[in-house]
């Protein structure tokens, strides 16, 4: 995958949690790690409704290669209120399989 189809990615899981469409998101990752229910839990636990990321952050995106999986990445995205960035994120590992992306939301960190 390339940088910009991992940062489309990243756009689409943060703004599902955004318009808080958990159970989209819940499907699109399959509830492999953390179910609607998890994620709407974790996103109230913000205390302020989410927003977007101001575009510039896009073009510095965390993104690590898995070691020992060829093709697979972790990502990790800050989350943003209407009072800018906070200190909690998004953390997604984000890989192909028969070339779509599969994407997994490993944790929504609240702290």
């Amino acid at each position: 995958m390339s940088p910009n189809d991992l940062t489309l990615v990243a756009k689409h899981v943060m703004k599902l949690l955004v318009e808080r469409r958990f159970d989209e998101l819940e499907k699109a990752t399959g509830g492999t790690r953390l179910s609607a229910d998890d994620m709407e839990a974790a996103v109230d636990d913000v205390g302020s409704a989410l927003v977007m990321p101001p575009e510039n952050v896009w073009r510095d995106l965390r993104i690590t290669p898995v070691r020992n999986w060829a093709g697979a990445f972790n990502l990790k995205l800050d989350i943003w209120t209407a009072r800018g960035r906070t200190s909690n994120s998004v953390e997604l590992t984000v890989h192909t399989k028969d070339g779509r992306p599969v994407i997994e939301v490993d944790d929504i960190i609240v702290g």
